[in-house]
């Protein structure tokens, strides 16, 4: 879980977190350094009322809290 007030994820911040599955934002989307999910392939998850998050972030899904599993 990253909380709220998070404003960036480093380059190559999951890089290699090959067993990480999710994701959970508790704020607005961050900004995003190169390749942050490099051989990651989590889902993130957010809140609804958090804003700038499109359909994916660095390339994986997004998805409601509510959504998760």
């Amino acid at each position: 879980t990253i909380p709220d007030g998070v404003t960036s994820i480093r380059h190559y911040a999951f890089r290699e977190c090959t067993s990480l599955t999710a994701v959970t934002f508790l704020g607005d989307a961050p900004k995003a350094g190169e390749r942050g999910f490099s051989s990651a392939t989590p889902t993130i998850y957010r809140k609804p009322e958090a804003k700038g998050w499109g359909e994916t972030f660095e390339g994986r899904p997004v998805k409601l809290i509510s959504e998760k599993p």
